[in-house]
């Protein structure tokens, strides 16, 4: 053997014996992470992660979380990296079309090679979290993500970016793109010393959507890094919305136009894959992806062509039968990571507003409160600059040079109000110029693109209603005004009926007759939704029955509706004198979507009604009759969105505390956790929040490193 070839032998044995140990180096650096945070478990099963670095905890959150809900964290990556289609074949492949047409792999990917360090820190360390806790736990059967890369995170905060689409549904995209294929709101209060006994100010925090979503968790390091919040489904990094010890926000979903679609003029005379920009022809990009879909017989691969102009990809035809290019704002830009973890670092309004000038929300209002007394509205979301002579509620003609966006508005010209002097803001999905009753930001001060898909809402009625006359509020109190349950629409809904009752009455007094006792009943209400009510129950199946006969048409709607009402009653109970608690309760079952409540397993009366109306305890089933072709199914209806979690705070010497989520922190219903918070919150009752490490320890169920223990 020569040397040269000793030399090749040796180079080889070495290549070999580094490329084998790569995955013991990876799992060797994240058993010093797990060996560098500390998991404890309060008597809620809430995780307070804390680690020696940000780094560190990101780590550990991700493990935790992952023992609780691997399974929503794994569905959510999947959706955002459009993969859906192989899991769920043909139902998923809208989703994986819609993906691949904005390219959020290739934005994804390069977003995260230009992340600063820290930022890039965290990515790796909740990637390397949740691959740790596949490695701890092989029983575990991923559905389809057996690792997990960094850039997956990025691209779930680049799909939050799609309901700015609107009406551009997955299904027109997909049908334009290929034609063989055919397949609830939020409240948040922010109250200054002026309306607080104490004199401190007081957040409420209370996101709406599906029960099943909240997950709580404390995340501190010895760097600095100390919130406690609330994440939804999926894979992100950090809460969401909650509070350190010197300050907090909230957010509701708002309606700033931050998208635009743009009609294609290919009018060249010799070359159709030319468009018209201006005085100029620009040649369209095309690219092709393929979509990997389950099938009975294994997987198939679809290809997809795709077309793009400086406006973005083109996906749909409009009226007229023009190509549609569609922009997002933000998409590109990135950044909603590093602005999520500025503003949980933020230690003061100057602070919290610097996090919130990197503009990389794509929407939300946000409701802020400090431990300064200050307390603040903002009408968020990365708004394009626009020329106001165009109309940007339809496809606007692409060829136009002022079509083009003139970058982003800033944090100072966004609707917003700080420490006015009535002592309070609120926004409940209302426009912002009704934040307060008498003291607002002026409409005209600001472009009219940037509000005109919000309306108001019932809800944000009665907010006003109740904010303005509180006074001395302390947590309790507000407590009790957060799960309000005065119908605001009752008064207004009931003038209605009356009218159509009196009308009818006049001919027909016979009809009018057969009804009369459960009518009286109804008039006599005092308005506030009751599991002990009968009023209650006729109420609100009344009014989904209502909405359905408004929408079609139908002589007399309230009056049709509120017989249907009574007939149903009686049809499926046996009377109309039925409680409410007795048709509509709340209890966790294995499928999110089910609509009735098993009446052999534990369940709970619960006073909510549906947000529409105006009630502040909001709670919704699958029963609303004003959606499309939907009415009660039965009158055994489970509660399954609404007040998906509650949170107040109050920021004096020392924060303080009391939340709720519907359900518990373990998807696992083995878990002790699965469902513990589930009476308090039908009740209308918040727990305390354990924030210092002293209230911790007084309420420590269990304490680990990851992977040292099996958590259920």
């Amino acid at each position: 053997m020569n040397t040269k070839t000793k030399y090749l032998l040796l180079f080889l044995m070495i290549g070999s014996f580094f490329g084998c140990n790569e995955p013991e180096k990876n799992y060797t650096a994240a058993a010093k992470l797990a060996n560098s945070v500390t998991i404890s478990r309060d008597t809620y099963g809430i995780p307070h992660i804390k680690g020696e670095t940000d780094e560190s905890t990101i780590f550990g959150f991700a493990y935790a979380r992952a023992e609780d809900r691997f399974e929503k964290i794994e569905s959510r990556l999947i959706e955002s990296i459009g993969r859906l289609a192989e899991v769920k074949g043909e139902e998923g492949k809208s989703n994986d079309v819609r993906v691949k047409a904005f390219e959020v792999e290739r934005l994804s990917k390069e977003e995260y090679k230009t992340l600063n360090p820290k930022v890039k820190k965290l990515c790796d360390a909740y990637a390397m979290g949740l691959n740790y806790y596949l490695e701890n736990n092989p029983e575990v059967s991923p559905q389809l993500l057996t690792h997990i890369e960094p850039w997956y995170i990025l691209a779930e905060y680049k799909r939050n970016s799609f309901p700015a689409l609107g009406p551009l549904n997955d299904e027109m995209i997909v049908e334009y793109l290929m034609d063989d294929i055919k397949s609830i709101g939020s409240n948040a209060f922010a109250l200054s010393g002026k309306k607080t006994k104490s004199n401190n100010a007081i957040l409420v925090i209370n996101p709406h959507y599906s029960y099943d979503g909240p997950y709580e968790v404390q995340l501190s390091s010895a760097e600095g890094l100390n919130f406690y919040g609330m994440v939804g489904k999926g894979g992100g990094i950090l809460p969401v919305m909650g509070h350190n010890e010197h300050l907090g926000w909230s957010w509701t979903v708002n309606g700033p136009d931050v998208s635009d679609t743009y009609e294609v003029q290919f009018d060249h005379p010799d070359d159709s894959s030319l468009y018209r920009f201006g005085e100029e022809y620009l040649p369209v990009e095309t690219y092709q992806d393929s979509i990997k879909i389950k099938t009975d017989s294994g997987f198939i691969q679809q290809k997809v062509s795709y077309r793009k102009t400086i406006h973005g990809p083109i996906l749909a035809k409009s009226k007229t039968g023009k190509p549609i290019s569609v922009k997002i704002a933000g998409l590109e830009k990135g950044g909603m990571l590093n602005q999520l973890y500025q503003m949980a670092l933020s230690k003061d309004l100057a602070s919290f507003k610097d996090a919130l000038r990197l503009n990389s929300l794509i929407i939300h209002n946000i409701t802020y409160a400090d431990d300064q007394g200050n307390i603040l509205y903002l009408y968020n979301g990365i708004i394009p600059k626009r020329d106001t002579t165009l109309n940007w509620q339809t496809p606007v003609d692409g060829s136009l040079k002022k079509s083009e966006w003139q970058g982003y508005h800033t944090l100072e010209e966004l609707p917003q109000l700080l420490n006015p002097d009535c002592g309070y803001v609120q926004n409940c999905n209302n426009r912002p110029f009704n934040t307060t009753t008498n003291e607002n930001p002026n409409p005209e001060d600001y472009p009219d693109y940037m509000t005109y898909n919000q309306g108001n809402t019932n809800r944000g009625r009665r907010a006003l209603v109740m904010l303005d006359t509180l006074q001395e509020v302390t947590m309790r109190s507000m407590e009790t005004a957060k799960f309000d349950t005065y119908v605001h629409n009752a008064n207004e809904n009931l003038q209605d009926l009356m009218k159509e009752v009196i009308e009818v009455n006049r001919t027909d007094p016979d009809r009018i007759a057969q009804i009369e006792e459960p009518l009286k009943l109804l008039q006599s209400w005092d308005k506030y939704s009751s599991s002990e009510s009968v009023e209650t129950s006729l109420y609100y199946i009344w009014t989904f029955k209502s909405y359905h006969q408004r929408r079609i048409g139908t002589e007399y709607p309230n009056l049709v509706a509120f017989e249907q009402a009574i007939d149903k009653l009686e049809n499926e109970k046996g009377s109309w004198k039925v409680k409410w608690g007795d048709i509509y309760r709340h209890q966790r079952v294995l499928n999110p979507e089910q609509y009735n409540f098993e009446k052999l397993e534990t369940s709970y009366p619960i006073d909510g009604g549906i947000s529409i109306t105006g009630i502040m305890f909001a709670s919704s089933g699958k029963f609303e009759g004003y959606l499309p072709d939907i009415g009660l199914k039965g009158l055994d209806i489970r509660a399954q969105g609404g007040d998906a979690y509650v949170a107040i705070v109050e920021f004096g010497e020392q924060v303080k505390a009391r939340s709720i989520i519907p359900y518990g922190e373990s998807d696992h219903p083995e878990s002790d956790h699965y469902d513990d918070q589930a009476e308090l919150y039908a009740q209308g009752k918040l727990k305390d929040v354990y924030f210092t490490e002293d209230e911790v320890e007084e309420n420590l169920k269990v304490k680990y490193h990851p992977g040292s223990i099996k958590w259920k």
